[in-house]
């Protein structure tokens, strides 16, 4: 398999044209489109989009929601040799205009009436662009995909290589401007060529799908997916997972770390909240578990009664847990920002297997991955196949292999600062190799925070430590340039009224929950246990709690919810200084 276009046909070719191979949620029910649908209805879209003037190189820009359809677009431009350029479906027009724009996409292909205003405000700044709805009647002079005339002769595919350009991904821009990664077909090939034969994938799997199909890891968690001939579930927007998963029941699943976290901060805080017998069988089957799994982790095999007691945990507590995940996920797959071990370990002892990874578009994405049999909890798993890993003097991660980028589009001074001549990716992320190549991340090279005593801080690990809290939902570490370090704090609101229902507090405003004592003394517990097993240069001094969230519409956080630092730091910047003032002591939260 060398191009996109050769997975298309394997689809074809090794899944039954009548088993259904997609599904998602319209109009109140599940609606499943069979492999032969798929094969129909993308040949389809290829013909009416060549008829519609798309043709080889073209670049077609795709601003939808996960649905089948997204990959019948998708897979209809491969046919054509065209390019397809997807876009995050929450992006406001300002940011829609800029891509097709930098682009130069000939088509901007749209679901829903509101993403269809969107795309229709961006194209009138962009002449020259062609709006298509994926759907019917989504706004005026907006015509149907299904609308186009069919040509009398399906378009003849022209001539693919593996080195051609398959799709143009735009970063998510934490610092600037968003920058069009061009992978080629051998980069997507390649990754779906190693990661096959790592993981127990067949096609009696039933998957589900729900991080946007814009960003590189859910493609190609997809892709592999196809190609095992899995049936995938499509549920959107990202946030109905925890409505549908019990009853989609899927058997693998990819997520950001922020699922694992959420769920992680519900059990917990519905435990807090019963109490009880419950609370203590919960407890005590964690201990049984902790102790089964510490042994596994150290490579040594329990004896035969802590194995018993952690069969018995697993029966009587976990078993009911797992459950609210459907009862069938052999295994999970984390990427797209740092798990921390804490969460890695209560689900490993819960019995669910968080395989962590990491990787960026530039690389296709994946450049290491744990494997099940070898799941070195904290780190990020070795080298995938075919990928070399190489940590440069100052900590900095670099990566070479057949999945590294062609370069960014229209940006070739931008492509020599991150691919040298020897053909190495600079990540800009810190990390470190341990004597069985397993690589740990600590940080962006970016992110680091240089104090004004020399001292250089990692923010994200404590950030994730602090959002392991149940009461706190976002978190920033500030420093830089200053003495010590001090945070920004967002709660978990939802979690924080619960809390002061129980003490009889009802009907206070986020800005009096944020204000009130109790708030303040449970995020200062969050921190003291944040503050435990860090060095003295790198303890919270001082934290404000917010009373709002950090928004996408405020520029602060990107559509993968990746905090933009910058910018809250210029949006807090008074509430920044005020830690900082002489006449306010540091706190000594441990």
């Amino acid at each position: 398999m060398e191009t996109l276009r050769d997975l298309f046909e394997h689809v074809l070719r090794t899944i039954p044209p009548d088993r259904p191979l997609m599904r998602a949620r319209t109009r109140g029910r599940w609606m499943t489109l069979t492999t032969a649908q798929f094969a129909s209805q993308t040949r389809q879209t290829a013909a009416r989009l060549a008829g519609a003037g798309v043709n080889a190189g073209d670049r077609v820009a795709l601003f939808s929601e996960n649905r089948p359809q997204w990959h019948i677009i998708d897979f209809a431009c491969h046919l054509l040799g065209a390019v397809p350029v997807p876009l995050y479906p929450t992006l406001p027009a300002k940011q829609v205009q800029y891509i097709v724009a930098d682009s130069g996409a000939k088509v901007l292909v749209v679901s829903g009436k509101e993403r269809a205003r969107t795309a229709v405000q961006a194209a009138a700044a962009t002449p020259g662009v062609r709006v298509i709805g994926i759907d019917p009647d989504l706004a005026d002079g907006v015509p149907g995909l299904d609308s186009l005339a069919l040509p009398p002769q399906a378009p003849a595919a022209p001539p693919l290589t593996d080195t051609d350009l398959a799709s143009l991904i735009y970063t998510s821009g934490t610092m600037g401007e968003p920058k069009g990664v061009m992978l080629s077909h051998r980069n997507f090939t390649s990754q779906i060529n190693a990661l096959r034969p790592l993981y127990p994938i067949f096609s009696t799997d039933e998957v589900i799908s729900f991080l946007p199909l814009s960003h590189i890891y859910a493609r190609i968690l997809d892709y592999l997916f196809l190609y095992c001939g899995c049936q995938i579930t499509y549920v959107s927007p990202p946030e109905k997972v925890v409505e549908y998963i019990a009853e989609v029941r899927p058997t693998i699943m990819g997520s950001f770390p922020g699922l694992y976290e959420k769920a992680y901060v519900r059990i917990l805080s519905r435990l807090q909240q019963e109490g009880g017998l419950k609370a203590r069988l919960f407890a005590w089957a964690m201990r049984v578990g902790r102790k089964a799994r510490t042994a596994v982790w150290m490579d040594r095999r329990p004896g035969i009664l802590t194995r018993l007691e952690d069969a018995l945990a697993k029966k009587l507590v976990f078993s009911k847990v797992l459950e609210r995940f459907g009862g069938r996920l052999k295994f999970t797959v984390s990427g797209g920002a740092p798990l921390t071990r804490e969460i890695a370990e209560f689900f490993d002892i819960i019995g669910l297997p968080i395989l962590n990874g990491y990787g960026l578009t530039e690389s296709s994405p994946v450049i290491a991955v744990n494997r099940l049999e070898t799941n070195r909890l904290g780190s990020v798993g070795p080298a995938a196949p075919g990928v070399e890993i190489h940590i440069a003097e100052d900590g900095e991660i670099f990566a070479r292999g057949p999945n590294i980028m062609l370069g960014y589009w229209h940006k070739p001074d931008a492509t020599k600062e991150a691919v040298d001549v020897d053909g190495w990716l600079h990540t800009g992320d810190i990390g470190h190799l341990d004597p069985d190549g397993f690589l740990f991340i600590t940080d962006r090279k970016k992110n680091l925070i240089a104090t004004t005593g020399g001292k250089k801080v990692a923010p994200e690990p404590i950030e994730a430590r602090l959002r392991a809290s149940p009461y706190i939902a976002q978190a920033v570490c500030v420093g830089e340039r200053r003495p010590y370090i001090t945070a920004l704090i967002v709660p978990n609101f939802e979690n924080l009224e619960a809390y002061f229902k129980e003490r009889g507090l009802r009907g206070m405003t986020r800005e009096q929950m944020s204000q009130h004592q109790l708030t303040r003394a449970l995020v200062e517990a969050a921190v003291k246990e944040a503050n435990a097993d860090l060095a003295t240069f790198e303890r919270i001094r001082r934290v404000e709690v917010l009373a709002k969230d950090f928004s996408l519409e405020a520029g602060e956080i990107t559509p993968k919810l990746n905090v933009r630092r910058n910018v809250i730091v210029e949006h807090y910047q008074s509430v920044i200084d005020e830690m900082y003032l002489k006449t306010h002591r540091p706190g000594e939260y441990g």
